[in-house]
This record gives C-alpha cells, structure tokens and sequence, in this order.
C-alpha cells in the first residue's frame, strides 16, 4: 500500500505528566496541519518497543532521568534501530558531566528544563532538516549503488541481463546443475547479420529501436525458465535449462528465424534482419561459463560461413577453424594497413570489335604462409570487422590512380572505365561519396571514367537509403553496375527506380548457356529487360568462342572472362593497351591466357 504519510513524527520518551499537554498546546497549528505529530511514552523501555515495531519516527525528544531505563541508555540502544535517527535530551540535569555524556553517546542537542519552547521549536526544525538531508543523501546514495549494481549487470538499452550477468547466472546454474540434478541444457549465440547495415545506413536511432524490438520478440519465444541476455553490440544468447532432447534447441532456433523474417515498423520505417545462431549442448562438460559461451559464439560464426540466417551446433573442428579464423583476420588487419595486398585488373571488352572497354578492378591478397588466399574468404571477414572501410577505400584510390596512368600514356585508346565493387558497409558510409570526389580531382578525372559495381541483393536491401546517394554521385556522371544479376532478388519494379546503367549477367548463367536452354532463355530475357530499361549489359566468365557468338547474336555490349583474358597485375595490363594501341594490331585482339 502506498504510504501518504506527511507529518514528521517525534517521540517523546519523558515521564513528567506536564509535558504531553504544553507540547501539544504549543505546537497546535503543526499537529492540526499534520506538519508534526507527536506520540508519547514515560521511559526508555516503552520507546524500544515502539521503535520495534516503527520504522516510521523521524525524531527522538528525551529525559534523562526516568524509571525502568533513563535516557543516556536509552541513547545508545537508538542506534540499532536506525544510525540516521537523531535524538534531543531535554533534561534539568544540565551538568557538563551529563551533558558530555549525552553528546557522546549520540544526543544532536541538549535542552535544559524548564523547557525553552521558542528554543525546542528551533533545534526540533534544525534536526528535522538535518535527518531529513541525510536520509535523502543516503537514499540517493542507495539508488546510486542500484544504478551501479544494475549497470554492471545489465544492459541499459534492452532491459536484458548483459555479458557479465549472463555469465554469472550461467555460472551459477553449472555449478547448481553439477550438484543436483544434472540435467542437460543447452546455449544459443545469436548474431543480427544486418545489424551494421541498418545503423549505419538509417542511424543509431533505428539501429537502437532494431535492438529493442529483437529483444522483445527473442523473450516471446522462449520459456520463463530460459535466460536471455545481450552479450555484445549486435549479438544476444540465451541459456535453455532442463531440455528435453537435443532437438528442443533447433525447435527454438527455428521459431527464432520465424519471428525475425517479419519486418519490424519504427517511424514508419521496415527493417528486417536474419539472424545467425551457433548452438552449444551441455554434453561437452565444459566448466567454465566463458569457454562454453565461446563454444557457442564458434558454432555461430560457423552457420555465418555457411550463409547468413543459419543455424549450426558447435563440434570440435569448429575450434581448429576458429582460432585459424582469428590469426586470418589479425593478417588481414596487417594486411590492410601495411599495404600487403595488391591490384589485379580483369579488362572488359566490346562484343562487336573485341576492343577493350575497360577494367574490373579486383583485389588479391598473397599471405606470407598461406599464398594466395582467396577473396571470398577474406572480403567477409573484412565486412564483420569493418577492415572494408579502409580496404575499400585504398582499392578505390589504387585503381582510379591507375587508370589515370594509362589514360594519360595511351591516350588513343578508346575512352576507359574502371569498374569498382563496393560492399553494402561502404554504400553506407557517409564518407564514401567525400573519398570519390576527392580521387577523382586528385587525378584529374571525370566522373564518367568511374563505374562502381554493387551486387544485385546489396542494391535491392539498401535500395531506399542508398538511392539519395548514387543519384548524387550519378550527377557527376559517376556510373553504376549491378553486379551478379539473376541470382539474387531479380525485383523488375526496382530497376527503373535506380540509377544504374549495366547489368551485369552472371557467370553461372553464362557458363550453362550453350547447353541448357533454360539458362539461354534467362540471359536472352535479362538483355531483353535491360534495353527495354536504357541500360547496357556486361555478360561475365565468358570462356568459349560459342558463349560469345550466342551473347553477339543477343545484343549484349560488353564481356569480360578466362576467353578474353584473365586478371592481370598493372604491368601486363598496361601492356596489353599498349598492345592494342598499336596501329598494326588494326584492332585484332591477342587473347590473354
């Protein structure tokens, strides 16, 4: 029950019969606007008890000599009560003997009889302020030390226990399971795979009310026994206790990626994200609540390897992969900032007089142990770090500065392009369009001899955030490919609406072409589409004399593939334009193997 007590209540512990009437006489107009109420007793006894069973006096007014327990006891048995409760002698025994005694043994003031009632008005008001300050002071230290204890536990955002409380209850519920019942559990890692994505593309704001919002539907599938915390920026686990079987957990990882498809509506904006998450049983007997929770976190980066929107229970090759994983991503940091990776140049060229157009630019990394270690290992582990940002940024710079090169040393040569990939966090990135502008005054060039590539699933998930962006950078006559295309949304309703200017078909469609006619048809009706739509089409991993008759006899421009040549390092591409600058090549192409 709610408490609506606002009187200040002083006990009064003093045996002369007098002093309740003249109290109550002289302080009428507070009693009656229930600024003060008194109750009294005749010793030092009866005030123990009340105070037993009271929590509520603010103020103590006592004798010193009274029967059954005098005063001075009294003021030293006060303090287990409340160390804050403050009490005022009021005595005729005004010796400084007494008086000292008193003031030891923790009287606030000392009054002396025959009682000064203007005087106890002032020391009553003096000490009610006094006591009051101090409990406000310590009930604000109290919240402060709440604060404190909740902050250190749990996670201010989403209301959810944090790392440390995670690990403290699944600390606790190893060592009470070990002891008692023993029964099987299990711990699920989750990771938001699009969670950098959203922030950095609509905000912290959104990114934030994505958090909440995951959280609120992670508690809705699971049991009130279960345990649930954010363990890391984007990542959440969850301890499942007393399963059933080892099935339960997948049961629940399912329900979880069901309740996650569903976009989730904030200020009228749809976000979605699927979810990664790595499982980890209790059968592995692992003691220690953070290797175990690590065990978990392997199992999840292994189901992101697997394509995100998985699930994947932890096993003992994980590990192995794990901490291979880990030392691959410091080289690559190294890699990154020491400039230990290199530029190849694959050229792009027309169908109609094979005469090169342009080049894709393609990043290669030589690992000191490993040789050459593929970019689809690297570029995502590049992405979940945030090394694309810089990575991407000195691919940028490398591969424009190179073109100006040879736009400069073969100025005869048909006008080139350089194409460029771009990953979703670098089309997210506020910096991207002030790192283009500046490279391309850097070196003197114009927007049209840049082409940047972004994959055909990466335009359609940044499609609305994004698009502000290319159009400003389409202004200066920056050009857009969609890379890949067929093999991811395919939405037709979004490719008018966007400012690209190529499509660029997949290998796999063009590697099939010749003999599967299902494949034939999709490249005919994507270049059908494209020049319905004004756009041009670059066809990729052309390989065969018959590929490229079939792409001439459809109408496709440019192509590029192993048929034409392979990526080269700058030098040898450089080569080849010089090769095909020369006046007696009559614009024959010697092919690249």
């Amino acid at each position: 029950m709610p408490s609506f007590k606002t009187a200040k209540i002083i006990l009064v512990v003093d045996d002369e019969i007098s002093l309740e009437r003249l109290i109550k006489q002289r302080f009428r107009k507070q009693i009656n606007a229930k600024e003060l109420e008194f109750i009294f007793v005749n010793n030092g006894y009866e005030a123990l008890s009340l105070l037993e069973t009271s929590s509520s006096i603010d103020l103590i007014l006592t004798d010193i000599q009274m029967p059954e327990m005098d005063g001075l006891t009294l003021l030293e048995k006060i303090k287990k009560f409340d160390p804050n409760l403050k009490a005022i002698v009021v005595s005729a025994y005004d010796e400084l003997k007494n008086i000292r005694t008193a003031m030891n043994r923790g009287a606030f003031d000392f009054l002396t009889k025959p009682i000064d009632f203007n005087d106890l008005e002032i020391t009553i008001n003096k000490t009610l302020a006094f006591v009051q300050e101090v409990r406000q002071n310590q009930e604000q230290l109290q919240q402060a030390q709440e604060q404190l204890q909740y902050q250190a536990f749990y996670d201010g955002l989403t209301g959810l226990l944090n790392r440390n409380g995670f690990i403290k209850q699944l600390e606790a519920h190893i060592h009470t399971n070990q002891q008692q019942a023993n029964s099987p559990f299990a711990l699920l890692f989750l990771d938001l795979d699009r969670y950098q994505v959203v922030k950095f593309t609509l905000g912290h704001g959104v990114g934030e009310e994505l958090l909440k919002q995951v959280a609120r539907r992670l508690e809705n599938c699971l049991s009130p026994t279960s345990i649930i915390a954010r363990v890391g920026t984007d990542e959440f686990a969850i301890l499942l206790k007393d399963i059933s079987d080892t099935q339960q957990p997948h049961q629940i990882a399912s329900a979880i990626h069901r309740a996650l498809e569903m976009p989730l509506i904030w200020e009228g904006v749809a976000v979605s994200s699927t979810v990664s998450i790595g499982i980890a049983y209790s059968s592995l007997n692992i003691l220690e609540p953070e290797d175990l929770l690590r065990a978990a976190d392997t199992a999840m980066h292994s189901a992101i390897l697997q394509g995100k929107g998985n699930t994947a229970v932890f096993n003992a090759e994980m590990l192995t992969s794990a901490i291979s994983r880990l030392q691959l991503e410091a080289d690559l940091q190294r890699a990154v900032f020491d400039r230990q990776l290199h530029l190849n140049y694959q050229p792009i060229f027309s169908l109609v007089d094979e005469q090169i157009v342009g080049f894709e630019a393609l990043v290669r990394w030589r690992h000191q142990v490993r040789g050459m270690v593929s970019p689809t290992e690297f570029i995502p582990i590049a992405e979940e770090t945030g090394l694309i940002l810089p990575l991407g940024a000195w691919v940028l710079s490398e591969a424009v500065q190179c073109l100006s090169i040879w736009l400069e040393k073969f100025p005869h040569v048909r006008p080139l392009s350089m194409n460029v990939n771009l990953s979703g966090i670098q089309l997210s990135s506020p910096e991207l369009r002030t790192l283009i502008n500046r490279l391309l005054d850097e070196f003197s060039l114009s927007g049209e001899f840049l082409k940047l590539e972004i994959t055909e699933s990466m335009f359609m998930e940044n499609a609305g955030s994004a698009t502000p962006l290319l159009q400003q950078l389409k202004a200066q006559q920056v050009r857009f490919c969609i890379d890949d295309f067929g093999k991811g949304y395919s939405s037709l309703s979004y490719l008018h609406h966007l400012p690209i200017d190529t499509l660029k078909i997949d290998r796999e469609f063009i590697s099939g072409m010749v003999e599967d006619s299902k494949d034939f048809d999709i490249v005919k009706t994507i270049i059908n589409l494209a020049h319905s739509l004004g756009l041009d089409v670059v066809a990729e991993g052309i390989e065969t004399q018959e590929q490229l008759h079939l792409l001439r006899e459809l109408g496709c421009e440019w192509g590029q593939g192993f048929f034409f040549s392979r990526p080269l390092e700058a030098e040898a591409a450089g080569e080849l334009l010089a090769h095909m600058a020369s006046p007696c090549q009559n614009g024959k192409i010697v092919r690249i193997g």
